[in-house]
């Protein structure tokens, strides 16, 4: 099988070369590694990369930042590979990760695509690998996933409504056909277009930015794959060493306003296209438990009229006793 790891980059040469050497050690060595540099202030050097990591290494270079899901998309437009995996600049892979993926995806042809569990290093991993389990255990149960080898899920539909939930790393990391990636991404970009303004394809692209998006792509991939597979060994080792989105506290708002608008989009995606329709339940009743927590984080900040927004919000598709409890608290708090 041949395998492409895309990795973007943004001014961290230190890491990028712990992770291009990562790639370079797989057991299945990658067809192709290439580095996605997203207008790092001084620009990857390609050469350089090449004579450090061998004739498998590509540089492509954003001419302007255009974020995580930009880069990795174009990453994948350039390989010629036939399946993909990503692989953040920070982190590593493990040894085996893609003899490990080929091997499932080859035991398990009705998966169309194969997720894989990560482990935490660093200073902040503790808590990384106390968590993620919790996560991974909490999909298999609401998505009904069942052992069919040692470490090997399988899912069927149920895995979107389990997603709509919980997102944990583990079903951000995946190994992907390239045509595979390119609809899912595709499906996902025509739900964007339906936001007032997004006029084209291109308005789409730059329109998905910031943070959760690996998260928001494993839902769009839910809905098009009748079945997928998680590995749940570490093939995916994640840095946690508070140089990211996800470890640092004040990116806690951004987070909840960044969840809200996928959301939203999604939502709207159900309402309008009639591939989707059938999703449009579930999909509402994430929104409304979604405001309802957005509601109930800002009373805990002391910000009551931002809480009554978000729980009118959440009220919108069917009042709940829980709804009742907090507007109680919210008219009662000072």
């Amino acid at each position: 099988m041949r395998v492409a790891v895309i990795i973007p980059t943004k001014d961290r040469p230190e890491f990028l070369a712990e992770a291009i050497a990562s790639a370079r050690s797989q057991g299945h060595p990658p067809e192709e590694i290439i580095i996605v540099d997203d207008a790092s202030a001084t620009p990857v050097d390609a050469e350089r990369l090449r004579e450090a990591h061998g004739p498998a290494v590509r540089v492509i270079r954003n001419d302007e930042s255009r974020g995580l899901a930009y880069s990795r998309n174009r990453g994948v437009e350039e390989t010629s590979a036939e399946f993909i995996i990503h692989l953040d600049d920070d982190d590593l892979l493990a040894p085996d990760a893609i003899e490990q993926c080929c091997l499932v995806m080859q035991a398990l042809p009705e998966a169309e695509l194969v997720f894989f569990a990560a482990r935490g290093f660093g200073p902040n991993a503790e808590h990384f690998n106390r968590v993620q389990p919790e996560g991974i255990r909490r999909v298999i149960d609401l998505g009904r996933g069942r052992e069919v080898r040692p470490n090997v899920i399988l899912f069927g539909p149920e895995l979107f409504a389990a997603l709509l939930k919980t997102v944990p790393i583990a079903f951000q990391r995946v190994m992907v056909s390239t045509m595979l990636w390119k609809k899912i991404s595709e499906l996902r970009r025509n739900v964007y277009r339906l936001a007032p303004g997004i006029l084209s394809d291109d308005d789409a692209r730059a329109s998905i930015t910031g943070p959760l998006r690996d998260s928001e792509w494993a839902r769009y991939a839910a809905l098009v794959c009748g079945r997928t597979a998680l590995i749940d060994q570490p093939l995916y080792l994640q840095r946690c060493g508070n140089q990211g989105y996800s470890s640092l506290p004040a990116n806690k708002d951004l987070h909840m306003h960044q969840g809200l608008e996928i959301l939203n989009h999604l939502a709207e995606g159900t309402r309008r296209m009639p591939e989707l329709a059938q999703w449009r339940s579930q999909t509402n009743d994430a929104l409304g438990q979604a405001h309802f927590d957005a509601a109930y984080r800002r009373l805990q900040a002391g910000n009551r009229k931002e809480a009554w927004t978000y729980l009118t919000r959440a009220m919108s598709s069917g009042i709940k006793m829980k709804h009742l409890r907090l507007a109680l608290r919210i008219g009662l708090s000072r």
